[in-house]
């Protein structure tokens, strides 16, 4: 469900918050559903249990899950919430994208090739299934 990239320059934290924050707002997650203990998680993708623990403090500040003492972390946001967040992360990975493509040393017109390449790729698998 999960997966770290060792090599990336995003904080492991940071990697595994954005991957949790999209399963919420493309409704993988859903309110109200409870998330694997820190333990089981951090055993699951093999990184240390404080990051996990982290990951999960930042989600609960920006509003993304709750935590209930002796019951676990649970996923809580509205779908008003959850609009602006999806406009927030698709910018972030927007941003992501172009910065690694650019510094593949792509031009614009690349780039939007290959983007476009890509969606319809993924327009034609949607289709087939």
């Amino acid at each position: 469900m999960y997966s770290i990239d060792s090599r990336s320059a995003v904080p492991v934290y940071e990697q595994l918050k954005r991957q949790i924050i999209i399963h919420i707002v493309s409704g993988v997650l859903n309110d109200g559903e409870k998330l694997p203990s820190i333990r089981e998680l951090a055993s699951a993708i093999l990184i240390n249990p404080n990051t996990v623990a982290k990951t999960y403090r930042h989600l609960e500040t920006d509003g993304f899950v709750t935590s209930r003492k002796g019951l676990g972390v649970f996923v809580s946001a509205s779908g008003r919430e959850l609009q602006s967040n999806r406009t927030e992360i698709f910018k972030e990975l927007t941003d992501e994208y172009v910065s690694k493509a650019a510094g593949l040393g792509l031009n614009a017109d690349e780039i939007m090739k290959g983007l476009s390449e890509r969606l319809k790729g993924e327009i034609e698998h949607d289709k087939n299934e």
